[in-house]
C-alpha cells in the first residue's frame, strides 16, 4: 500500500479524538501511515501511539519551510487533512503530495484533489453526530463509535494512585467552566484530589483547596502533557469540563466524567467505555459560545455536585457505561 500522511488538528481535544480513529485503521494501512503532528503536541503523541511522526511547525517562515520540506521528502502518495482550515489545505498543496483528501470548506476546494462535499459530512455547524464520524469519512474508513474505545496502557505516576483528578479549566471560555468543583471536593471528603490545568487555572485550584484543606494537590501550571497523562493513568477517576484534558483521560481509558454546558456531548463526548457525559441543556443550548449571552450559565449550574459524585461512583464501579446519563 502506498505511504500516506495524516495531518492532525491543532487543538488537543480534537487531536486526541482524531488520533483514536487513526489508531483503529486496519494494520495494512497503519503500517504505511505517518502522522503530521502540531509541534507542541509531538512529545505527547509519541507517548500515546507508535506511529512515525513529523512535526508540523508554524512558528515562523523558516519552520514552515522545514515542515514542508519534511513532507515533500517523505514520498507520500496521499495526505488526509483532518483540520478543516484553509491553511492546512494550502500546506498540503505546497508540500506537493499528489492526493489531498479533506472536506471542501473554507474556500479550499481548489487545493484538494479528493474533496468531500460539505453535505457529505457534518461540517455545517449543526453538529448532529460525533466529530469522529467526520474524521472517519476523511480517512475513508468505517466509523467506530467513541464509546467503543478501549484506552491504552500507559506507565502511571504512582505518587497519585487512587486520587481523583479535577480539571476545572477550559481555555475556550467561561461557558465551559462548571462552577461547583469546590462543593464537590467538600462532598468527596474521604478522597485525595489532584487539580490539573494551566497556570490560568490556579485561582480555581485555590478555591477548591479552601474547601478541602490538606487533601488537595495543586499541580496547575506545573506539569507537561506527558506528566498529566501519567497522573491520570494512576487516578481513580477524572472529573473535567469539556476540554483537552477530558479527552486525554478518555484516550487513556481512565474513568472520566465530562461536564458539558455550551457545547454538546453529541459532538465531542469523551472517548471510552468508562466515560459519562453530563449535560442538562437549556432552550438556548448548545450555543457553542465562549460566554453565556444571557449571563446565567444555567446549563452548567444545574449539574449538581451530588449528581457528579454519584455518576463518578457509578462509572468507577462499572466496566461499561452508556454514552450519557441525566445529570
Amino acid at each position: 500500500m502506498n505511504p500516506s500522511i495524516v495531518l492532525l488538528p491543532n487543538w488537543i481535544g480534537d487531536m486526541l479524538l482524531a488520533l483514536s480513529m487513526v489508531m483503529r485503521l486496519p494494520e495494512s494501512r497503519r503500517s504505511t501511515t505517518t502522522l503530521l503532528v502540531p509541534e507542541q503536541m509531538s512529545s505527547l503523541v509519541g507517548v500515546l501511539c507508535d506511529l512515525p511522526r513529523i512535526e508540523y511547525s508554524r512558528k515562523n517562515a523558516e519552520s514552515r519551510r522545514a515542515s514542508v520540506s519534511s513532507v515533500r521528502n517523505g514520498g507520500f502518495e496521499t495526505i488526509y487533512l483532518l483540520p478543516f482550515s484553509f491553511s492546512s489545505a494550502w500546506f498540503a498543496r505546497v508540500s506537493r503530495v499528489p492526493v489531498r483528501r479533506g472536506v471542501s470548506r473554507e474556500m479550499r476546494r481548489f487545493l484538494l484533489t479528493d474533496p468531500l462535499r460539505k453535505d457529505a459530512v457534518n461540517c455545517n455547524n449543526e453538529k448532529l453526530h460525533h466529530i469522529t464520524r467526520e474524521y472517519a469519512d476523511i480517512l475513508d474508513m468505517p466509523f467506530c463509535p467513541p464509546e467503543e474505545w478501549n484506552g491504552i496502557a500507559l506507565e502511571p505516576d504512582k505518587r497519585h494512585t487512587g486520587a481523583i483528578v479535577y480539571c476545572p479549566g477550559a481555555s475556550y471560555g467561561p461557558a465551559k467552566k462548571w462552577p461547583h468543583f469546590p462543593a464537590l471536593a467538600l462532598l468527596q471528603e474521604a478522597d485525595k484530589i489532584v487539580v490539573l490545568g494551566s497556570r490560568d487555572d490556579s485561582e480555581s485550584a485555590q478555591e477548591i483547596e479552601r474547601m478541602a484543606p490538606g487533601r488537595i494537590t495543586d499541580l496547575t501550571g506545573k506539569t507537561s502533557l506527558h506528566e498529566v497523562a501519567a497522573i491520570m493513568s494512576s487516578a481513580r477517576a477524572v472529573i473535567s469540563n469539556d476540554s483537552g484534558l477530558m479527552h486525554l483521560a478518555g484516550y487513556i481509558g481512565t474513568p472520566v466524567i465530562g461536564l458539558f454546558g455550551s457545547t454538546s456531548p453529541v459532538w465531542t463526548r469523551p472517548l471510552g467505555k468508562r466515560s459519562i457525559a453530563m449535560y442538562l441543556p437549556e432552550p438556548c443550548s448548545p450555543c457553542f459560545e465562549k460566554a453565556c449571552r444571557y449571563n446565567h450559565y444555567r446549563c452548567l449550574g444545574k449539574i449538581t455536585p451530588e449528581a457528579v459524585r454519584e455518576a463518578m461512583e457509578s462509572v468507577c464501579a462499572s466496566s461499561a457505561m452508556p454514552s450519557a446519563v441525566p445529570a
